[in-house]
């Protein structure tokens, strides 16, 4: 199991770094084209979308599971750790909501994207996958984090 979670971490980090790299690259020649004076690239800002997008919500993910996401502990830090633990498992109760429905209306939108892109007809539902894809990685890692929690005898951690 702990293969698979640093396979997925690897993944996590890659697809972000990876679009990244390709939208700087793109940003860089679609400069470079337009101040020689050539012709500007009119695909360019359909890709861009969709490296943005991946890019986003890819790292996300990847955040989530690293818990690298900002967070305010100031009143964990000061409650007993009993209320402590419960606002604890709180929090991890509503991320837990938002998640399952951002990816449930990400999942709603990409079904229902019919559109194409103007210039190179893709699908606007592959930069759309983007939020349910990512939303289901979160949820999974959320269920583990919540039942880690529970399971806790500590009830300081």
């Amino acid at each position: 199991m702990k293969q698979l979670d640093h396979l997925i971490g690897h993944l996590l980090r890659a697809v972000p770094i990876a679009c990244l790299g390709a939208l700087f690259t793109l940003l860089f020649v679609n400069v470079v084209a337009r101040t020689l004076q050539l012709a500007g690239f009119a695909w360019f800002d359909e890709i861009v979308q969709g490296l943005f997008a991946w890019m986003v919500f890819a790292g996300a993910a990847a955040l989530w599971r690293e818990h690298g996401h900002f967070q305010v502990l100031w009143l964990v830090e000061v409650l007993s750790p009993g209320p402590a633990r419960a606002l604890r498992v709180l929090i991890a109760l509503l991320a837990l909501c938002f998640l399952v429905t951002m990816t449930w209306h990400g999942a709603t939108l990409t079904a229902k994207a019919r559109a194409l892109t103007p210039i190179l007809g893709l699908p606007t539902s592959y930069f759309y996958a983007a939020i349910p894809v990512s939303g289901a990685v979160m949820i999974a890692y959320a269920l583990a984090d919540l039942f880690r929690l529970l399971r806790q005898k500590d009830p300081s951690v």
